[in-house]
């Protein structure tokens, strides 16, 4: 389906009045895996109206981390060791892992295996080179790019009524989860809806959003927050990324959660006074990459000026540094070594290394259990 490529007016980038096909708005390019993959790439390929007010943004290059990690890919579906072993390699399963990748649960459910997959749309986890993802449940969304054509979701797929182009695997309407059985996209039985464009097939119990999506409406990539991050993740080369918004309001109240007291609150509150940066950032970028010096972990934070950026620089790294984790009790720096710390335009960038016996994941499990390094003052 015929697109123009979005100018994003904030960057000052002139867009190619080529015509195109699929969601990549921001003046993007098709995802895809290998030399070509770019996390700004795989934010064009995500509709906002897939996104919400807080998504929780996961991408990455299955087939450059396959190769960083040493890892081979299985061809066989219905092999589950292998295939349990190349996706817990690329998840960082182990602490000798070398890569880390984060998993979608519509992309990989735990609810059932890749041949499922295969035998029901066509096409597997092991058949992706690059994914991107919202994951907001029950509003997830998954684009996949790999050796996909018009071919690929032929199958036992029934074309939703009135949507050219769009298929399901059940019928129903959207989020309808009646039978309560889990599918191999959707763990609470919701249909999927598909689409295939261009090597790329987008999924989703949301069916506006994967119109959307061959419609070329406005993309995470049309975001400034996000692209700014995106590009400051891309320049350090990175295979596979998380992107969040900060929480709003008050940090010491977000840590505790709705059951802490006034005086708990406050006494923490107290306790964070000065460890925090003292401008907010709205926007977070995870990214994970390898040199030859090893693994390396990425860190871009979003703020609203370039004096924010630059003045919260130094509290940053002196969170990483020497700062202890709340919920962990245990220092940032026993997990992650500072490599650098750097502030460019609005963003500031903290790269650092797994700590000797640390997880390559920390950061992301860091940023999901709310974590000081990853709260907004």
């Amino acid at each position: 389906m015929p697109r123009t490529t979005r100018v994003l007016l904030s960057a000052g980038l002139l867009a190619s009045s080529a015509l195109v096909t699929g969601c990549d708005g921001g003046g993007t390019d098709p995802l895809q895996g290998g030399d070509d993959y770019s996390t700004l790439d795989a934010l064009g390929e995500l509709p906002e109206s897939a996104a919400g007010d807080a998504p929780l943004v996961l991408t990455g290059d299955l087939a450059r981390a396959s190769e960083i990690g040493g890892l081979d890919r299985p061809s066989n579906p219905d092999d589950s060791d292998p295939v349990h072993e190349w996706i817990s390699g690329l998840g960082g399963g182990t602490l000798q892992s070398d890569v880390f990748v984060p998993w979608p649960q519509a992309l990989f459910p735990s609810t059932s295996q890749p041949v499922e997959a295969k035998d029901t749309y066509g096409w597997s986890v092991l058949d992706v080179d690059a994914f991107a993802a919202v994951s907001l449940p029950p509003d997830d969304f998954l684009v996949v790019s790999g050796d996909f054509d018009d071919k690929t979701l032929d199958g036992g797929l029934a074309e939703v009524d009135g949507e050219e182009d769009i298929v399901t695997d059940l019928d129903g309407a959207d989020h309808d989860t009646g039978t309560l059985d889990p599918t191999p996209l959707n763990r609470y039985g919701a249909p999927t809806r598909l689409a295939e464009d261009d090597g790329r097939i987008a999924a989703s119990p949301n069916t506006e959003a994967v119109r959307d999506w061959l419609d070329d409406t406005e993309s995470l990539a049309d975001d400034d927050s996000y692209a700014d991050l995106a590009r400051a993740l891309d320049e350090h080369d990175v295979y596979s990324a998380v992107f969040t918004a900060a929480e709003d309001g008050d940090p010491a109240a977000a840590m505790l959660g709705e059951g802490a007291g006034p005086e708990e609150v406050e006494e923490l509150r107290a306790e964070l006074d000065g460890v925090l940066p003292d401008d907010p950032y709205d926007t977070i970028g995870l990214g994970w990459a390898s040199d030859d010096d090893g693994a390396l972990v990425v860190t871009a934070y979003h703020f609203d000026s370039d004096d924010a950026a630059e003045n919260s620089k130094d509290a940053l790294e002196e969170l990483y540094r020497s700062g202890t984790g709340q919920r962990s009790q245990t220092s940032f720096s026993d997990y992650l070594e500072v490599d650098g710390v750097e502030a460019d335009g609005s963003v500031v960038v903290v790269t650092s290394r797994p700590a000797e016996e640390a997880p390559l994941g920390y950061a992301f499990e860091a940023l999901q259990s709310r974590e000081l390094l990853f709260l907004s003052s």
